[in-house]
């Protein structure tokens, strides 16, 4: 695991309209890790999580102070398209497109422009494989993407994420849509991704961060309460109100 920051804030406030969702957010994310984020509903878990791909943008009203830094570049000064090629993010609910799963994964490719067949062919084996669907799927690829189960659905969403290179894979409650078998799976898989890519996941399984998660951050009403190695937080935190959510007197 690599000490350097892939992610961080300093100072980060989000409002929407008058509602202050985030409330002066320090944070990082450290290379090669699974970072996870645990608290409550409509504590600004999600919010955190989308300000890194700057999705939080398409809302009206909102307003962000302070920096949020993309390896150490202020996220302000990267080009949209570059940033969401960068910085990936897969959400709560399976979203294959309704083409083809062959169209799925080169959607992608063909928007950055590249038009290889050949090239685009080995990206899509090499991706799938590394999903684990390839000796699955690989007689089936031009079968409609939803016809898959959700746990597949899911997958096929990281594998698409994966051919256009992310560093950075942003995890929107992964598998509150998948059953415990499906969800173990996709705990596996993320397990096997972080040595090559950086993952930070919102979860309300707080078993799940602590299975998979290297460090762990606790909010609560739009405040970073309490971040650590998940280790510490799960055994020996440092906050009562972190104690209070990891011991379900709250939440």
């Amino acid at each position: 695991m690599n000490n350097s920051a892939a992610l961080s804030t300093d100072t980060l406030n989000l409002y929407y309209g008058t509602f202050h969702a985030l409330i002066n957010v320090n944070f990082q994310v450290f290379k090669n890790s699974i970072t996870a984020l645990i608290g409550p509903s409509g504590c600004g878990k999600s919010t955190l999580l989308r300000c890194f791909n700057r999705m939080n943008d398409l809302i009206d009203e909102v307003r962000i102070t302070g920096s949020i830094l993309v390896n150490e570049q202020d996220i302000r000064t990267i080009d949209i398209i570059t940033l969401r090629k960068k910085v990936g993010m897969v959400f709560q609910r399976p979203n294959p497109f309704p083409f083809s799963i062959y169209e799925n994964m080169i959607y992608g490719l063909k928007t950055h422009g590249m038009q290889n067949r050949k090239q685009n062919q080995e990206i899509v084996e090499k991706c799938l494989m590394a999903v684990g669907l390839w000796e699955e799927l690989k007689d089936r690829l031009f079968t409609p993407a939803l016809s898959l189960s959700e746990e597949m659905k899911q997958r096929l969403c990281i594998a698409r994420l994966l051919t256009v290179e992310p560093e950075i894979i942003l995890l929107d409650e992964p598998c509150s849509a998948l059953d415990p078998i499906a969800t173990l799976r996709i705990e596996e898989l993320m397990i096997e991704l972080k040595e090559n890519y950086t993952i930070l996941i919102v979860t309300h399984n707080m078993q799940q961060a602590a299975r998979v998660s290297d460090f762990t951050g606790f909010m609560l009403l739009g405040e970073l309460v309490e971040f650590d190695e998940t280790s510490q937080i799960f055994t020996s935190p440092k906050n009562e109100k972190t104690e209070g959510y990891i011991t379900g007197r709250f939440g």
